[in-house]
């Protein structure tokens, strides 16, 4: 776990008294059933094709358009008890890529979607996926979008984490 989850105020109270405060970002983890993914239909443009490898954090599906990489998504199955003790039937998104040009046209959507045959060859039923709610740094990438993404593709919000806590340094005596 990284930070404190909103179930846990106690222990935000506990930070605080001891002269912590929030400074990092909130991290919004959600989850869907798989089988409430969109269901893989057609390509959203003409000439796009999967193709699943290996990626960083699993298994990766591209969206080629010919030779090019315009996306991917990395599914990640949770082996039994490498997380939770019963986690057999869960996966998570490691990385949702859409580059710039392609984005708004179907590609994640349609990515999702590919991703949920495999999950369910792979007898899994939920997926996590996570967003940062705010972005503390100038130049930080706004997830607001991506925020939108994944309630309209299935994924309901579970909880939130309130990740980066700093204490100021105390005046020297």
């Amino acid at each position: 776990m990284y930070g404190v989850p909103e179930q846990w105020p106690h222990i935000s109270a506990l930070y605080e008294q001891a002269g912590f405060a929030h400074t990092g970002d909130t991290e919004v983890l959600y989850l869907a059933a798989v089988e409430d993914l969109p269901q893989a239909a057609q390509p959203p443009m003409a000439g796009l094709t999967c193709w699943r490898s290996v990626g960083m954090n699993g298994t990766r599906l591209s969206a080629m358009l010919g030779a090019e990489v315009i996306g991917y998504v990395e599914v990640e199955v949770f082996e039994e008890g490498e997380r939770r003790s019963r986690s057999a039937g869960w996966a998570d998104v490691g990385n949702l890529h859409v580059a710039e040009p392609y984005r708004r046209r179907g590609v994640a959507t349609w990515l999702l979607g590919q991703a949920a045959v495999w999950l369910r060859l792979a007898q899994v039923s939920r997926l996590l996926n996570y967003a940062s709610l705010h972005d503390p740094e100038p130049g930080a990438r706004d997830e607001s979008g991506y925020r939108a993404l994944l309630a309209a593709t299935g994924f309901h919000e579970l909880t939130r984490t309130r990740r980066g806590w700093t204490r100021a340094p105390r005046p020297a005596p």
